[in-house]
């Protein structure tokens, strides 16, 4: 394993790349990107003990290395951790890391760990006040090559002043589709980030995800404030996965679906995802008591030596099954995880993407299984419904800091959910929308109370107009989901064509429907089929809800993302290409 010595060799200054002749298509390599490849190419093998890079990997780091803001769209399991973890262990100063959940933080630090790196720290809610302040003191020492920290505490103003004394070369935000309104797992906290960005001087910038789509893609870089910047794609196709879906009349039929994958040669181990807690469970006594199935179960209130326990008998392959919630997953480091099922109906493409993507990580045929009925869309709206503020919970939250307003230090974060009786998620949403507008500020640790402006100007008023268009845009994308369960053609088409991916081949011969096909009087059936006329990205209008971009094609199908209303599948006489409007 490769230590601080190997580090210290490695850590001369980046050379600055020269620029690119204008025009040029191919630009050759300068011979400061030569040194940059070759201190690279030579870390990857001293630090982490790799020959070479994975796909895309070679392209963000030389970027990065080269001080230029990126945003990368990698696959999952395609190694993101290491296009940061290898240009922060090379660039003079503190890396910064915005990382959603504290158990990915953990896994890195720990990974880096091995490798005889300790120059790193994470800042987050488990550490108590003797430790933060111990972490801090490091950071201002200029001793932490990597600072882990949430979204959340970069809102602390101190933190920031502190991060503001030191050298910042590259500031990371993982899982950058928490920050678009229009991303699957939107956290209110990454609003603050470009903010953050903005403040520290505009270090080097790379955000990173592996499910975005075009219009995430671009909210993520407006967003940070890098608007202009290049995004580097590299593939959400999966060849190695084989997608399949199961439609079930009741809950009786997906546990008699389970029964029979069981028995038919489901190979290895693998996570079977549920939409409630409560599904969870009974999934998991069904096939320990019913099958025979070696299972545990995983969620969210689960007591942490649980969840250890659990995770153990997973990796050890002590089990045949994690029957979880989406609290399982991030950052489980298994490659040869043989399946993925989801027993209930995902709320979204991306999360559905991202879950059944941690199938098959070493590139084994691995599968993809969706059991649904159509009743599971009511769990999926429920959640919604707890996500969004309307103005009476922003009122609500406002006058209860209005009313406690001679508290020096605030309202705490506890009483106000105490106190308002609303829902966690949604209580930070209206926090973040507060904030955002400038009605509050944060005073000390998840404390609130009323901004100066507030105080003075009575009439601001706060516009809930984006968070009403937002709920429609989540619920369109729920019927993108049952659009993925009911679709006749092609599944992984359709997955690669939600995410901007134009594919070429009628069919991938690996899922369940390409499968189905295989008779030359079915293909002769697929060939006839006539096209839309449209292509992927094509911008078009409808004269309902405007202009919007063309995500699918099929047959005489078009289904539209229009920015106000979400996705809406049209016939594709309904809409007109935008050149041919008067």
């Amino acid at each position: 394993m490769a230590g601080t010595a190997a580090l210290a060799a490695l850590s001369e200054p980046a050379l600055p790349a020269e620029p690119a002749l204008a025009g040029s298509l191919e630009p050759a390599t300068t011979p400061a990107q030569t040194d940059i490849k070759e201190r690279i190419e030579a870390a990857l093998l001293e630090l982490f003990g790799f020959q070479r890079f994975h796909q895309g990997q070679e392209d963000v780091i030389m970027r990065v290395m080269e001080g230029q803001d990126t945003l990368a769209i990698l696959a999952t399991g395609a190694g993101k951790s290491l296009c940061y973890q290898l240009p922060a262990l090379l660039l003079e100063g503190t890396t910064v890391v915005v990382s959603p959940l504290i158990a990915l933080m953990k896994d890195q630090l720990d990974m880096l760990a091995e490798r005889g790196v300790h120059q790193v720290v994470a800042i987050n809610s488990t550490l108590s006040e003797d430790q933060e302040a111990a972490a801090l003191g490091r950071i201002g020492r200029g001793e932490i090559k990597i600072a882990f920290v949430t979204p959340e505490k970069l809102e602390n103003e101190s933190f920031i002043s502190l991060l503001k004394t030191i050298q910042v070369p590259l500031f990371v935000v993982d899982e950058a589709h928490c920050i678009s309104a229009w991303g699957h797992d939107f956290r209110p906290a990454y609003l603050a980030l470009g903010q953050v960005i903005t403040a520290l001087g505009h270090p080097t910038v790379l955000a990173l995800t592996a499910t975005a789509t075009p219009a995430v893609r671009e909210d993520i870089l407006i967003q940070l404030g890098i608007p202009t910047t290049r995004t580097i794609v590299k593939g959400f196709d999966r060849p190695n996965l084989r997608y399949e879906v199961i439609r079930s009349e009741n809950e009786a039929a997906k546990l008699k679906s389970l029964k029979e994958l069981f028995a038919t040669g489901l190979e290895g181990t693998g996570i079977i995802y549920t939409a409630t807690i409560k599904n969870a469970l009974e999934v998991q006594r069904y096939l320990n008591d019913q099958l025979g199935v070696p299972a545990a179960v995983y969620h969210s209130k689960l007591q942490k030596h649980d969840r250890v326990t659990v995770h153990n008998l997973f990796m050890d392959e002590a089990i045949r099954a994690v029957v979880a919630t989406n609290a399982f997953g991030l950052g489980i480091d298994k490659p040869n995880i043989r399946f993925v099922i989801h027993y209930d109906l995902p709320g979204s493409v991306e999360a559905y993407t991202q879950e059944a993507g941690r199938a098959g990580r070493d590139g084994l045929l691995s599968r993809c299984i969706l059991l649904y009925r159509m009743s599971d869309t009511r769990v999926q709206n429920y959640f919604l419904t707890g996500k969004y503020p309307d103005i009476e919970d922003v009122q609500k939250i406002f006058g209860t800091l209005e009313y406690f307003g001679g508290q020096k230090d605030g309202v705490s974060l506890a009483d106000l959910r105490k106190i308002s009786q609303l829902p966690l998620t949604k209580l930070k949403v209206v926090l973040a929308l507060l904030k955002k507008a400038k009605f509050i500020e944060m005073r000390a640790r998840a404390r609130y109370g009323l901004s100066e402006a507030a105080l003075e100007n009575r009439e601001l008023v706060l516009n809930l107009t984006n968070y009403e268009t937002k709920k429609a845009y989540d619920q369109s994308k729920l019927a993108m989901m049952l659009q993925y369960c009911e679709t006749r053609s092609c599944r992984r088409k359709f997955i690669l064509n939600y995410f901007g991916e134009d594919y070429d081949s009628g069919a991938c011969g690996a899922c369940d429907n390409c499968l189905k096909v295989q008779t030359p009087a079915a293909r002769k059936i697929r060939a006839a089929e006539t096209g839309s006329g449209f292509r992927i990205a094509d911008v078009v209008v409808h004269p309902k809800f405007g202009q919007g971009t063309v995500e699918r094609a099929e047959k005489d199908l078009v289904t539209v993302l229009f920015p106000n209303v979400g996705y809406k599948t049209l016939l594709a006489s309904a809409v007109k290409p935008e050149a041919k409007i008067a």
